[in-house]
């Protein structure tokens, strides 16, 4: 161990001095003294040459640029021999235990600034500003690369529910599509599989549902969109599986069938009244829609009086009146628009009012309603009837309140992990396994800050101070 004369002040923090320099004892050939000076000198008594006495030969400042940055500059002895030429100092890297925890404590903020998207230059901002410690991007950049290739993907951490949320996402690296197939539980964080593949095949996801198998015990149901190989994958490998196809990709196929259909304007956004009156009749088979059937239909009985008046009136051409209709029409759709935008955003406020799954009786009898008080264009004909074919995947959700209708929690899941500009710009795939991990880390409430490395990087800080401040 150091020696410490016990002259010295401070006695406090002499354990944490002792601690924070004893480890370069072990790979050095002399022992070391601290004196009541706050010098750290070899304690050699004699020459290892010529055996003559030692002397004590005044000290030189550390010049560890971390160490004076901090305030703390220690005075490194030199012990020379009284006889020939013979002299020895301690060495800077006397202070590597210190230098070790700033770099602990350094590595552990960035890795958890980077897993809230941080960037490198960000962080070392960050650093800059609260702790006084100035470090260079790249060295940050390093660091945490060099940490994340270090940690494992963490794995799931909550017992499974058996409900699974099946999706896939399209992402490029360098310009190749790649297939990104995830797995995530229904009612907990948990993540099963999210990997990357060439193809999403049947036989893909069989894989991937063969692995998913090795951490469930049984999957009970699990949520898709209307894919027929993602389908019969979890039906080939979970025998007696439920699966539920998600009300919201079903939604958006209705959607499209009418924006083909009879949509137009930017995008065919826009839907004439009438046939946006019968589109939330469809979505309001399983969600309530009735705010908005309400007010389309009082927009609706708006334009009927518009027209009205308009055919009434006998001093205007047939050409004209038709003209006219069609600017009321139009102006009608436009004010329909504006009004789903205005609902949309009333729902999306965290006390707005939010969409209420039907049952299932509730359900078929507005699935009949809607038949009969709308006239459907044919491609949203074959999205009905594929719902009549398919009611029981349909309405699993109703029946069983742990399977979720949709599976927006991995779109979700999606939008956190890479957003719209990463998808289409990943430079590799290990770019995509590292914000992976952070996204997991973060998910799963894990820590990437070492238990007890900012308070042990302080404490031997403080302590170092105390004993060779500059001051």
């Amino acid at each position: 161990m150091v020696k410490i004369q016990s002259t010295l002040n401070n006695f406090s923090v002499l354990d944490t001095i002792k601690q924070a320099i004893s480890d370069f004892e072990a790979s050095c050939e002399f022992k070391l003294i601290l004196d009541k000076n706050g010098v750290l000198r070899p304690e050699i008594k004699a020459c290892p040459k010529c055996s003559s006495k030692t002397l004590h030969n005044g000290y030189n400042f550390s010049s560890n640029k971390r160490l004076s940055r901090f305030g703390i500059l220690p005075k490194n002895g030199k012990i020379c021999c009284s006889n020939c030429n013979w002299s020895v100092s301690v060495p800077t890297k006397i202070f590597q235990d210190w230098i070790s925890k700033f770099d602990d404590f350094i590595i552990s903020t960035a890795l958890s600034l980077r897993s809230k998207g941080m960037s490198n230059s960000k962080i070392t901002q960050h650093i800059s500003e609260t702790s006084f410690i100035n470090v260079s991007s790249e060295y940050i950049r390093k660091k945490v690369n060099a940490s994340i290739d270090c940690l494992n993907k963490p794995i799931p951490q909550c017992a499974p529910s058996g409900v699974i949320i099946h999706d896939e996402q399209f992402v490029k690296i360098k310009g190749v599509d790649m297939k990104r197939i995830t797995q995530l539980d229904a009612n907990n964080p948990n993540v099963y599989y999210d990997n990357l593949h060439s193809d999403r095949l049947q036989e893909t996801i069989e894989q991937a549902c063969v692995k998913l198998k090795k951490r469930i015990r049984q999957a009970r149901a699990a949520v898709m969109d209307g894919y027929t190989g993602a389908q019969q994958a979890f039906m080939s490998i979970f025998n007696t599986i439920l699966i539920q196809f998600c009300l919201f990709h079903f939604a958006k196929n209705v959607k499209d069938a009418y924006k083909e259909t009879i949509g137009y304007g930017k995008g065919r956004n826009i839907l004439p009244l009438q046939h946006l009156i019968g589109f939330f009749s469809i979505l309001n088979i399983f969600f309530d829609h009735e705010r908005e059937i309400i007010n389309f239909r009082e927009l609706q009985n708006k334009v009927n009086e518009h027209i009205l008046r308009i055919n009434k009136n006998s001093h205007i051409s047939l050409a004209k009146k038709q003209e006219w209709i069609e600017n009321i029409n139009k102006q009608y759709d436009k004010k329909a628009l504006k009004l789903l935008s205005e609902i949309k955003t009333i729902r999306r406020r965290v006390n707005g009012i939010k969409l209420k799954l039907r049952t299932e009786e509730e359900a078929k009898m507005l699935f009949e309603i809607a038949k009969l008080e709308n006239v459907f264009p044919k491609k949203v004909e074959k999205q009905l009837k594929r719902l009549e074919q398919n009611w029981q995947n349909f309405t699993h959700c109703m029946r069983d309140s742990t399977i979720p209708p949709t599976s927006n929690k991995v779109e979700q899941f999606y939008s956190l992990t890479l957003n719209w500009i990463d998808k289409r710009n990943l430079q590799s795939e290990e770019e995509f396994y590292t914000k992976q991990k952070f996204s997991l880390f973060r998910r799963y409430g894990l820590s990437f800050i070492k238990e007890g490395v900012a308070l042990r990087f302080f404490e031997t800080t403080f302590a170092m101070l105390l004993v060779f401040s500059i001051t």
